[in-house]
């Protein structure tokens, strides 16, 4: 009996212990579209053990540092940064942990230089938009937008080079040092259409007042979501929260099954809600 007894304890201790694959969340669970998109991850995610650690997002990063700070020291084999402020805390933080970032909107290519980094950009594919552009608006017609070179450089390159495909001129301007109003209210006087970037400056209320301004004047305005479509933007793609979920977590299980954060590229949301406005109604659609 005894030695039944030795021979089952050297049997199990040679058995290879098996790690479980631990994942860390950090978002702002006061935020429903946080919480939504973590649920979505949570349901297709192959992991282990899924622990969440709450932030603020209100453009103070300090607790979402702080709660780096501790997830660092569990050293999980993936964090998941739900949020603008969470990707920005973790920019801040020396991480080595590999880090998928979801609905914000700064993460760019060049940051997987820094951090071993993937994730989902929230604005819509550039052919997604010079596809519309090209069936809704008149062949050669302008579009204008200003934008952040070291955010949206290489989104709108691309974007430049599909409308140029497809007979539109995309006439793209880093934003002004100085009066925005009097230089983008020039510029659309030879323009047919403005494209809003995913951007602050975007939604600074005299920006948003001029666009909104000329789109009762005439101008084509392609906003940022459904609402600036009922303000009077001709269309919009909105993201689809669930939808980014499931596809951060594809994204997740790629990593936890061995690949390479940092070179995996980043992604536009797969699906997202596009609206029309109408003399009558706002459209929508799903790309």
């Amino acid at each position: 009996m005894r030695r039944l007894l030795l021979f089952s304890v050297l049997l199990l201790l040679a058995v290879p212990m098996v790690n479980a694959v631990e994942v860390d969340v950090l978002l702002s669970e006061r935020h429903r579209p946080h919480v939504e998109a973590v649920q979505a991850i949570q349901q297709g995610l192959r992991a282990d053990d899924v622990r969440l650690f709450s932030g603020v997002e209100n453009g103070d990063i300090s607790e979402e540092v702080a709660q780096l700070q501790r997830i660092v020291e569990r050293k999980p084999d993936l964090l998941i940064v739900v949020g603008e402020d969470a990707l920005q805390a973790a920019l801040q933080e020396d991480i080595r942990i590999p880090v998928l970032s979801v609905m914000s909107m700064t993460i760019r290519a060049k940051l997987q230089q820094r951090i071993p980094l993937t994730g989902i950009d929230l604005r819509p594919a550039p052919q997604m938009v010079a596809d519309e552009l090209s069936r809704l608006l008149a062949p050669g017609a302008m579009v204008l937008s200003y934008y952040n070179p070291e955010y949206s450089g290489d989104y709108v390159k691309e974007a430049a080079e599909l409308f140029k495909k497809r007979g539109l001129l995309l006439a793209a301007r880093a934003w002004p040092e100085g009066d925005i109003w009097t230089e983008m209210n020039n510029q659309m006087k030879g323009a047919d259409c403005y494209w809003m970037q995913m951007e602050y400056k975007s939604v600074a209320p005299d920006t948003l007042r001029l666009l909104f301004a000329l789109a009762k004047k005439g101008k084509t305005l392609v906003g940022l979501s459904e609402k600036y479509v009922r303000a009077g933007a001709l269309l919009a793609w909105t993201p689809d929260v669930h939808q980014i979920g499931q596809q951060a977590a594809v994204m997740a299980n790629r990593i936890l099954a061995g690949a390479v954060a940092a070179r995996i590229p980043l992604e536009h949301p797969a699906h997202m809600r596009l609206s029309i406005r109408t003399p009558d109604s706002v459209v929508r659609g799903r790309e």
